[in-house]
């Protein structure tokens, strides 16, 4: 099975079996661990209907219990390499910062928390910029502070109690 069909088949699994989380065109849902405990909640740049027929080229925003705000970047098939990844992120006009990620397959990054800079930039931009290992992806963005409050609620919703 290829790695893309893999994702896919999660992404539909995870979709259904989970709480569909909707705000201005992003979509997602809150994810569980294989222990079957809350991991995160994440909104896509698109429907979920669209990632699983495709998961390239393509932006998720999570946030987790302890209240870290990450990106998944999903580039091209066989543009990373597995492991440890340095991302240069630029958002909107300011310079390009470094954070730290971890590239999950040959085509897809985690960034699992953004600083509070970065983070504060984010809410109020209208483009994101991701490069790894000199491989660019630019994002066009919208309502990203309406995003950062819905997944805030997703948390609380569907989050650890108490």
């Amino acid at each position: 099975m290829s790695a893309a069909l893999a994702i896919a088949m999660f992404m539909t699994g995870a979709a259904q079996a989970q709480n569909l989380i909707v705000q201005d065109g992003w979509e997602g849902f809150a994810t569980r661990d294989a222990g079957n405990q809350f991991d995160r909640c994440v909104l896509y740049n698109r429907t979920v209907q669209a990632l699983t027929v495709s998961p390239y080229d393509m932006l998720g925003i999570t946030r987790d219990a302890a209240g870290r705000i990450g990106l998944l970047i999903f580039y091209e098939p066989r543009t990373l390499t597995r492991g440890p990844a340095t991302v240069a992120l630029k958002v909107g006009e300011r310079p390009p910062v470094s954070a730290a990620g971890t590239a999950l397959s040959d085509f897809h990054v985690n960034v699992a928390a953004l600083d509070p800079a970065t983070l504060a930039a984010l809410r109020d931009a209208k483009e994101l910029e991701a490069t790894v290992d000199g491989h660019t992806i630019r994002f066009a963005l919208a309502e990203v502070g309406a995003v950062l409050d819905r997944l805030e609620a997703c948390v609380k919703t569907y989050g650890p109690k108490g």
